[in-house]
Order: structure tokens, then C-alpha cells, then sequence
């Protein structure tokens, strides 16, 4: 990880839900891991509607970067499908 501080007028925060067809557990170790690599902070909650929220706030670049791979190795992590809200400036 780098030491750079992170610059506020670069974070922003993104809402993705998903809906998974496996362990939430599996898929909450999953998002972590990757959160974690790429140096976003956020939360996780499951919804009423069978759906799973992922809220994550960092560089964009990085929630970019989170999002797609989420997307390319979603079959893996057991997620039938992912709906990205509007990234937003934090």
C-alpha cells in the first residue's frame, strides 16, 4: 500500500447491490479482501428484498477498480447480479 495520503477532493462513494446466489458469508470475505487491497472503507448490510448492499468510499479510480472485478469475477463469487448506483463526490 502506498503511504500517499489519500487527496479529498479525489474520494467519492459508490452504492452496489447485489444478488447473490451463495454464502453471504463467502461473498462478504470477498468484498473485504478486495476493499481492503485497494485501500477503500465502506460497509456491508443485508437488505429485506434478498439483496446485499455494498457501500465503499475512496479514490475513484480504486472504487472503479473494485467494481470491475467484482463484475468480471462474479460467477466465482457466486453473484447472479450487480446494479452500481451513481458514483458521488463524498
Amino acid at each position: 500500500m502506498s503511504d500517499e495520503k489519500t487527496n479529498p477532493e479525489n474520494l467519492v462513494s459508490a452504492t452496489i447491490l447485489v444478488q447473490l446466489r451463495n454464502s453471504k458469508g463467502d461473498f462478504y470475505e470477498y468484498a473485504s479482501k478486495n476493499a481492503m487491497q485497494l485501500s477503500l472503507t465502506g460497509y456491508s448490510q443485508n437488505l429485506s428484498d434478498g439483496l446485499y448492499k455494498v457501500f465503499v468510499e475512496g479514490e475513484k479510480s480504486s472504487i472503479q477498480s473494485f467494481i470491475g472485478y467484482m463484475e468480471m469475477n462474479k460467477a466465482f463469487a457466486g453473484m447472479d447480479k450487480i446494479d452500481v448506483g451513481d458514483i458521488m463526490v463524498s
